[in-house]
């Protein structure tokens, strides 16, 4: 009895190391790329309500708030300058860049936020056509990022979009938080998802074999 308690022990041990190598792993050598999420998006010169008002043509500013997060929980990020281009969108056949911003390269510790809020000022946008219910805006964040474990000390290029509607008030449609992703790409299995995915793994095979 003693010898098959020692025996499953040691098994339990091996499992137990196992299971840490393949965490430490995961969590280590596959970083996620930083979300970003827009929370809100306003133009001024869109609000209908404001419409009759000399100073709707006139204030051409857009206010944005913009959360950048690092969804790493084992590793800090480090990211270039980040570049957010808006472009409008007044029809299926015409995109043209209206502002930009760039904030300054930063450190952000794992699983930290960092909240980009600010107003710029667009190069014009015509006053809103009463015809029209909403406008699209393409909003594009352009950085390097790269992380704090050594082999993912190289930045690399980090590239992601989204479109806003804006309705009658200027402000945008949709009242939750809207995700910027690689052009083309949608939700699916990211990083996170694929670290996920090995840990259940992982654990069902600890549980088939005890």
């Amino acid at each position: 009895m003693g010898f098959n308690s020692r025996c499953w022990c040691i098994v339990i041990s091996i499992l137990t190391i196992i299971t840490a190598v393949i965490v430490v792993c995961v969590y280590f050598t596959n970083p996620s790329d930083p979300a970003f999420t827009i929370n809100e998006f306003y133009v001024s010169a869109l609000n209908l309500s404001d419409i009759s008002s000399t100073t709707t043509t006139t204030n051409q500013t857009m206010f944005f708030d913009m959360k950048l997060h690092n969804q790493n929980k084992a590793m800090g990020a480090y990211y270039d300058p980040v570049k957010i281009i808006f472009s409008y969108i007044p029809n299926i056949k015409l995109t043209f860049v209206v502002a930009e911003y760039t904030v300054p390269k930063f450190y952000q510790r794992n699983q930290k936020s960092k909240h980009v809020i600010a107003t710029v000022t667009s190069r014009g946008i015509a006053p809103y056509n009463r015809t029209v219910t909403s406008s699209v805006f393409k909003v594009e964040v352009l950085t390097k990022v790269g992380f704090t474990t050594p082999a993912n000390r190289k930045k690399r290029r980090v590239s992601v979009v989204a479109n806003v509607r804006v309705g009658q008030t200027g402000e945008r449609d949709s009242k939750k938080g809207i995700r910027l992703f690689e052009s083309g790409v949608g939700d699916g299995f990211g990083g996170l998802s694929i670290k996920i995915l090995m840990l259940i793994l992982s654990t069902t095979t600890i549980l088939i074999i005890t």
